[in-house]
């Protein structure tokens, strides 16, 4: 059997925060098995420019996550998708997030920075702060308590529901435009409910159909699909108690929720 030697000289190269292997080479050929982790450069890219033939090197890479800072960012980066007031840089090994950010996106980021101290990564979120929109608190307000009605038993609201329907329409777009200018990105939840007569399952698809039709009609009106979200609620988060024909059709309606990201 041809003697068996170790990697040597350009093969180094390979030696990355991103890889971990072993190697050697028989009868002119290179053999290397070790793991890799998916964001660092293709091992045979990094053999261009050396003596060695990409042809002759033979590898073989296991699934790994390098705890490196900068591929812990890039991955952070992706899970977490910071918004625009949000930077993240990497400081003597310790990763520091600093801006302005949701409260919600701030407890996501607490939350990665505790899964990674358990794996001895520095994620210090101690200088982001909470995103000032009071600004934007009253036209959140606003599109909250406006609700679209509907008559027993119709997914579709009445002539009289359309000039809420536009007013709607441009307090949500004004609302995402100018989350937008601050960083973030604004969705809203639009949930359909129904009154208490007739069963459950009619009541829960009466009430999903009707957020579906709001929907549509804010989409006819310019508002982008991907920022509306739809829910049924059916007859469980009424708005007034039933005990009477108004508090019926009080709760036949959708409203809106505003969620930041």
């Amino acid at each position: 059997m041809p003697p068996t030697r170790k990697l040597c000289c350009p093969e180094r190269r390979l030696i990355l925060p991103a890889f971990i292997h072993s190697g050697n080479s028989i009868s002119g050929q290179f053999y290397i098995a070790g793991l890799r982790d998916p964001l660092a450069a293709d091992p045979q890219a990094l053999l261009s420019g050396t003596e060695v033939d990409p042809a002759r090197v033979h590898s073989q890479w296991q699934f790994y996550q390098s705890l490196d800072p900068k591929f812990v960012v890039k991955r952070l980066t992706a899970s977490l998708t910071p918004p625009k007031s949000v930077r993240l840089s990497i400081v003597q090994g310790r990763i520091i997030v600093v801006g302005e950010a949701p409260a919600t996106w701030i407890n996501r980021a607490q939350a990665a920075a505790e899964q990674l101290s358990a794996d001895g990564v520095v994620l210090d979120v101690s200088q982001l702060r909470e995103l000032d929109l009071a600004e934007l608190n009253h036209l959140r307000e606003a599109i909250q308590t406006t609700d679209i009605f509907f008559s027993s038993g119709k997914v579709v609201p009445g002539p009289e529901q359309m000039p809420v329907l536009d007013r709607l329409a441009d307090q949500i777009k004004e609302f995402a435009q100018n989350a937008r200018k601050s960083g973030v990105t604004a969705r809203f939840m639009l949930t359909g409910h129904s009154d208490a007569t007739g069963r459950e399952t009619a009541n829960a698809s009466i009430s999903a159909a009707r957020a579906e039709t709001v929907r549509a009609l804010l989409n006819k009106r310019g508002v982008a699909l991907e920022l509306l979200l739809v829910r049924g609620a059916g007859t469980f988060e009424p708005l007034v108690p039933e005990n009477s024909q108004t508090g019926s059709s009080t709760n036949r309606r959708v409203s809106t929720t505003v969620n930041l990201d």
